[in-house]
């Protein structure tokens, strides 16, 4: 999204720009396409061939738009660290590089990001949004500017062309959490920025932009708390999805992103959970800030909602979500985001989340548990001096919650529809449907096309995340 929107921001100058990504830089430095009988996840997803290193000699300014949050294994890339950006363009210290810093605020200063920093690369550091700086030149405007953003979103669809595979557009609907103050440790609370959300007619015509284009993949996100759209407006979130299914009748997925439990527990809520259901496609996953369930560190970190406010949402999305349909997943589940290392985490924390999840897993279904090391403000993973007890900590949540509840969520036999070949690995192929955080299923000896979607019947489970299917048929060509 972000190298999008500065996609869009250039064609509003009218300043002629290429793309590139990661993935193209280590293929013009050598980097093999196949490794063995697997394909190689860190060039796969590369879109300008052997044109790369011409646009490269050819700028006059370079643009790395970085800046990972989280620390996590993907399936088909690997984003880059600093280390390997200085390796890849210290050639060309000459030119003008510029940061898009993806991170940052206020309190994430340059001083602290420049520790970590490639010496002599970057000409200049850019926080904030970093369309602001095309538009305006500034360098540190943390401020979304949505009359800016308004033209340049739907000029941004003019990277389709310079895209190769399938991918899901993320789209901008807030800025800021509606908690003052927000959690702890959280990068929105360092922000400080306010809620403001985006007109729903600006986010439609960007969603409009992009499916005229081609694009058929969205998910509405970029925000900490999609329940607090508009205020927690049902009838704005009415608008918003019908609309956008009406401007773009051939959409394949409509998902949303980050949910605040405290906000479905409401009566507002539970219409906004019903809409969600309603107008969004299968697959469609609510992810809670759960982060923990013991009430110590809850109260230490300023967790958002009571425990009894998550298990409500969590029956409340059962509620309208639970049923599977010719897809074969569920309509719409919540997930569970759990961190390890919080302030006020004790050897009992782990037992108090079991517990809970207990509960869960025989009463109600999830989709998806995402179980992290906390991160600080500036990417970096903290409590890397217990990462072993960290391992075994995400390992016995695993094993007695994740792994049972994906059986639950997908009997052996559940037939899958459109699931689509994302990676090759050991010879085996590795699918998954175009949405929200979606399970994988792996065809064993068999290569596949990539892209290409199929039906699939689960068979057994390999992992917390992962199932074994069997090849029904092909569906796309």
């Amino acid at each position: 999204m972000h190298s999008r929107y500065l996609a869009g921001a250039f064609k509003e100058k009218e300043v002629d720009y290429q793309y590139i990504n990661i993935d193209d830089l280590r293929y013009i430095n050598g980097e093999p396409e196949q490794i063995s009988n697997s394909l190689n996840k860190r060039v796969i997803n590369r879109v300008a061939a052997g044109k790369a290193q011409d646009y490269l000699d050819a700028a006059n300014n370079l643009y790395v738009v970085m800046g990972c949050f989280v620390d996590y294994n993907y399936v088909s890339c690997e984003p880059p660290s600093f280390k390997e950006i200085d390796q890849l363009l210290g050639r060309y210290k000459g030119k003008n590089i510029v940061l898009m810093y993806a991170l940052g605020s206020n309190i994430i200063t340059k001083e602290k990001l420049t520790k970590t920093l490639p010496k002599g690369l970057f000409s200049t550091i850019v926080f904030g949004n970093g369309y602001n700086n095309i538009l305006t030149g500034a360098i540190d405007d943390f401020q979304p500017h949505y009359d800016k953003l308004k033209n340049i979103a739907i000029l941004s669809a003019d990277i389709i062309n310079k895209l190769k595979r399938p991918l899901i557009m993320e789209i901008e609907s807030a800025t800021g959490c509606n908690r003052k103050p927000g959690c702890k440790f959280c990068i929105e609370n360092l922000r400080g920025l306010p809620n403001t959300s985006r007109d729903s007619d600006d986010i439609v015509a960007e969603i409009k932009a992009l499916h005229d284009g081609g694009a058929r993949y969205f998910r509405i996100g970029r925000q900490p708390n999609f329940y607090s759209y508009q205020g927690s407006n049902p009838q704005a979130v009415e608008r918003l999805f019908r609309d956008i299914r009406s401007e773009c009748p051939d959409l394949r997925t409509l998902h949303i992103d980050n949910v605040s439990p405290h906000n479905v527990n409401t009566p507002e809520g539970r219409e906004i959970s019903a809409l969600v259901a309603r107008y969004c496609t299968s697959g469609n996953i609510a992810p809670f800030g759960v982060e923990s369930f013991d009430e110590t560190v809850r109260q230490a970190n300023n967790l958002n909602g009571s425990i009894d406010d998550i298990l409500q949402s969590i029956k409340i999305l059962n509620e309208v979500g639970v049923q599977q349909d010719e897809q074969g997943t569920r309509r719409f589940l919540p997930g569970l985001n759990l961190i390890y290392g919080l302030e006020g985490q004790s050897k009992n924390t782990i037992q108090k989340n079991l517990k809970r999840m207990k509960d869960i897993l025989q009463d109600d279904y999830v989709r998806r548990v995402f179980v992290r090391n906390l991160t600080s403000p500036h990417g970096e993973q903290f409590g890397e001096g217990d990462k072993s007890f960290f391992e075994e900590w995400k390992k016995t949540i695993e094993k007695n919650f994740s792994l049972p509840m994906l059986k639950k969520v997908y009997p052996q036999g559940t037939v899958l529809r459109n699931e689509r070949v994302e990676m090759i690995d050991n010879g085996n192929s590795i699918l998954r449907q175009m949405g929200t955080c979606p399970e994988r299923i792996v065809i064993k000896k068999k290569e596949l096309n990539l892209d290409k979607t199929y039906t699939v019947r689960v068979k057994d489970y390999i992992d917390h995340r992962t199932m074994e299917g069997e090849l029904m048929c092909k569906e796309s060509e």
